[in-house]
C-alpha cells in the first residue's frame, strides 16, 4: 500500500493523492482569520523550505486532510505526520453569512462556519506541488 502522506525536506509534507504540498506544522500563534493572510506573506517572504508561492488552502483542500476515522495515537483526524494543531482556517469566505469563514477542526473530524474575528485559530499553508 503506497503511503499518502510523505514528509519532505522536515517541515512540508507532500500528499500523493492531490500532488498538494502542506506546511507540516502552522502557525506558531492562534490568528484571526484576516491575519493569516500577513503569515502566509511572511512565510513567502521567508522562502519557507525554499519556496514563496506558499498560500491558504480552500475548505476543499483543508478538508481532504481529514481522515475518516480518528488516529488513536493523536486523538485527531488527521494523518500524524502532521503536527497537532486542532483547528486550522481555510481561505474560503461563507456566502451571504456576513463575515465568516470556513475552518477545519482535526478532532471533531468536519468543515464549519466561523465569525472571522470571533475565532483565533491556526493557518497551515498549502502550495501546488509544481507551482501553478
Amino acid at each position: 500500500m503506497e503511503q499518502r502522506f510523505i514528509l519532505e525536506k522536515e517541515n512540508v509534507i507532500l500528499d500523493t493523492r492531490t500532488g498538494l504540498m502542506w506546511q507540516r506544522g502552522a502557525s506558531t500563534d492562534r490568528l484571526v482569520w484576516k491575519d493569516g493572510f500577513e503569515y502566509i506573506e511572511t512565510l513567502n517572504a521567508e522562502r519557507f523550505a525554499g519556496y514563496n508561492d506558499w498560500r491558504y488552502p480552500t475548505k476543499d483542500e483543508l478538508a481532504s486532510l481529514i481522515l475518516p476515522e480518528e488516529n488513536r495515537i493523536s486523538g485527531l483526524y488527521i494523518d500524524p505526520a502532521f503536527e497537532k494543531q486542532r483547528n486550522c482556517w481555510s481561505s474560503t469566505q461563507s456566502e451571504g453569512h456576513g463575515h465568516q469563514a470556513c475552518y477545519a477542526d482535526f478532532y471533531y473530524g468536519d468543515v464549519y462556519l466561523v465569525e472571522e474575528n470571533y475565532a483565533n485559530l491556526f493557518v497551515r499553508a498549502v502550495r501546488n506541488r509544481n507551482g501553478d
